[in-house]
């Protein structure tokens, strides 16, 4: 099975649009590390507890030793202790990485490592039928309400895909 390492941004899209539930039935083994999860809100760290503690969601703990390993990896000035900690443990574990962050999707192309964002996670759901085109194109439109980094371009190639209507 395919590991992938999400960054907190994902979670927040994912609560947002009502999929996070739907997101751990990929059939992926879904990690995350408890510096994305100190980003997180109470009230999310409620609704991902239940992945936790169900086994469908894994966090990786570090070490201090660890944690100063952590702390250099990654070249971006911009990358916050979090995201370093998700590139981390992309290596170590030579998994996909799931991040909305630009800087991190450039850092996770700089480093080899695979990397989608939540129009990814998006389509997954639509190509294993958790949603059909129509709920997708609605997901879209809260998606895009809530989230105004969304990349422009991707999200109309989405639209078009499933067969919605490219915003004029």
């Amino acid at each position: 099975m395919r590991i992938i390492i999400t960054d907190a941004n994902i979670f927040f899209d994912l609560i947002g649009i009502g999929a996070l539930a739907h997101f751990f039935q990929l059939e992926y083994e879904i990690h995350t590390t408890e510096l994305v999860m100190y980003e997180c809100d109470p009230e999310d760290i409620e609704q991902l507890q239940a992945f936790v503690v169900s086994g469908q969601l894994r966090i990786r703990a570090f070490t201090v030793e660890e944690v100063n390993v952590v702390e250099s990896t990654g070249r971006r000035k911009g990358l916050r202790p979090a995201d370093r900690s998700v590139l981390f443990h992309a290596l170590e574990l030579k998994g996909m990485v799931v991040s909305g962050d630009s800087d991190m999707r450039k850092e996770c192309g700089e480093m080899k490592l695979e990397c989608h964002g939540i129009l990814w996670c998006i389509s997954e759901l639509h190509r294993i039928g958790h949603f059909d085109a129509s709920q997708c194109l609605s997901i879209l439109d809260t998606l895009e309400s809530i989230n105004k980094w969304l990349p422009k371009l991707e999200l109309e190639k989405l639209r078009k895909r499933l067969g919605g209507i490219d915003p004029a």
